[in-house]
């Protein structure tokens, strides 16, 4: 016998030994020691056992059947008595279900009423298998909680033919005494557990609470918002292409310190020494060309003339683009303009790439002059204005946060970084503790002081605004 079990067969037991040694246990003593079994009942299922089990103690019944409601509110057979366990696919089964759904149905508005079950009461599909399955006498029992609704049915079938209501010598008044004990037992296990519904407040603490969340909402509290923030240099000066051209390498590691006139970028200079090559032997042959004309200038004077002056604008020509060659020549390494820490990419990303002129290499800044860039998304932003307080927390000491004053807001509107378009804003640091430039984090700008109402429902109205454009 199982535990469940042994628990519930001893409100039979409790019931012989209240009289021992004084005879048969009265229907009385034995109701008591039901209802004392089912409130101490330690699990649903003990509880079942003991309904369709340690019940023929009062009342001598052959079979006992335990129906309740499952998540789809159909009645399913959860106990039977003398088995531990139920087939849910039994056609014993299904057929006590359709029986149980009919009974329902014929109680009308008056569900809680008990009553005997015939067989001829039955329709013809359900009737025809009542000697297969069942005896002569049906009793059907609703079980209900204090709140009214039906929980469970308990039916009880016998051999004879039930009376009911039956007289007190049959021990059925005390079954019907049974019957709100066990509906009640049932309804306290299969309650939802949420005593807080059931929490009744009267008026005046009502009124106080409503009082208190008023005063709440009214809370004056600082706007803020969280936006990606990163340290930036302050009026860098900016790297460019000086030419068309292929980047040979660039000397100086990224953030590197560098002084003034240090090379920056050194451009190939293939190409140039090609084109100077070939300028020079051009330029020899236009100075030769030029001294046989001159020779022989002096026996015919005028076409001499006419071809000396062809030959001196072609001369003059090749001279020209020499010299502009070595003016080029000059620009093939940048050189820093002042001290200060020359900030790009990655080395290896830019040795042999082809630049034109003015394109942007990197950035020439002053290490000591920082300010803190914030893009805020147009979703999140709130009134700001400059000298508003913002803290910065950066990736590398997330508990350690920054001082810095709102010194800038863009216009309009623009994609940030991220592609999520964002107002720029800038913000003057007035702590740099930790802080380089390149460094990113997360940025808290404060605004105005609002009601803690307009703090939580800000968002919400917003949505609703954009979705019913009112």
């Amino acid at each position: 016998m199982s535990g469940s079990e042994a628990a519930a067969a001893s409100a039979a037991a409790a019931a012989g030994e209240a009289n021992a040694g004084a005879g048969p246990a009265t229907p009385l003593q034995i109701y008591f020691a039901l209802a004392s079994s089912a409130r101490a009942a330690a699990s649903l299922a003990e509880l079942q056992f003991l309904i369709c089990n340690d019940s023929r103690a009062l009342l001598p019944f052959r079979q006992a059947m335990l129906l309740r409601r499952d998540a789809r509110g159909r009645w399913r057979l959860v106990c039977h008595s003398g088995l531990s366990v139920v087939d849910e696919t039994s056609p014993y089964q299904l057929w006590l279900e359709a029986v149980v759904a009919w009974r329902e149905g014929q109680a009308g508005d008056d569900g809680r009423q008990a009553g005997v079950i015939e067989a001829a009461e039955l329709p013809e599909t359900l009737r025809v298998d009542w000697h297969e399955w069942l005896p002569e006498g049906l009793l059907a029992l609703p079980l209900a909680g204090p709140q009214g609704g039906v929980v469970a049915w308990w039916l009880l079938a016998r051999d004879q033919p039930w009376q009911w209501p039956a007289h007190a010598a049959d021990a059925a008044l005390w079954l019907v005494e049974l019957q709100s004990v066990y509906g009640h037992a049932l309804w306290a296990w299969l309650r939802p557990r949420r005593p807080w519904l059931a929490l009744k407040l009267s008026r005046r603490k009502l009124l106080i609470g409503v009082g208190l969340l008023l005063l709440l909402g009214a809370l004056p509290v600082r706007l803020s918002v969280l936006a990606p923030a990163e340290i930036t240099p302050i009026d860098p000066q900016i790297v460019a292409a000086p030419m068309d051209g292929v980047v040979k390498r660039i000397p100086v590691a990224p953030g590197a310190r560098v002084s003034s006139d240090e090379v920056l970028v050194e451009f190939d200079d293939t190409l140039l020494v090609n084109r100077r090559q070939v300028l020079e032997e051009a330029t020899r042959t236009s100075r030769a060309d030029l001294l046989q004309a001159e020779q022989q200038a002096f026996d015919d004077q005028h076409e001499s003339r006419t071809a000396l002056a062809v030959l001196r604008g072609k001369l003059g020509e090749k001279q020209a683009e020499l010299e502009s060659i070595a003016r080029q020549s000059e620009r093939l390494q940048i050189r820093a303009p002042g001290d200060g820490v020359f900030i790009y990419g990655d080395q290896l990303d830019w040795a042999g790439k082809p630049l034109q002129t003015g394109e942007r290499i990197g950035l020439l800044a002053d290490p000591e002059a920082m300010n803190v860039t914030v893009w805020v998304p147009v979703a999140d932003a709130i009134n700001l204005q400059a000298g508003a307080e913002v803290r910065v927390y950066l990736h590398v000491a997330p508990l350690h946060s920054l001082a810095a004053t709102l010194s800038e807001t863009s216009f309009a509107a623009q994609p940030g970084p991220d592609g999520v378009v964002s107002y720029r804003i800038k913000a003057r640091l007035d702590e740099r503790e930790g802080a380089r430039i390149g460094l990113k984090g997360t940025a808290k700008i404060y605004g105005q002081r609002m009601p803690l109402i307009y703090l939580l429902l800000r968002r919400p109205l917003a949505s609703l605004r954009t979705w019913c454009g009112c």
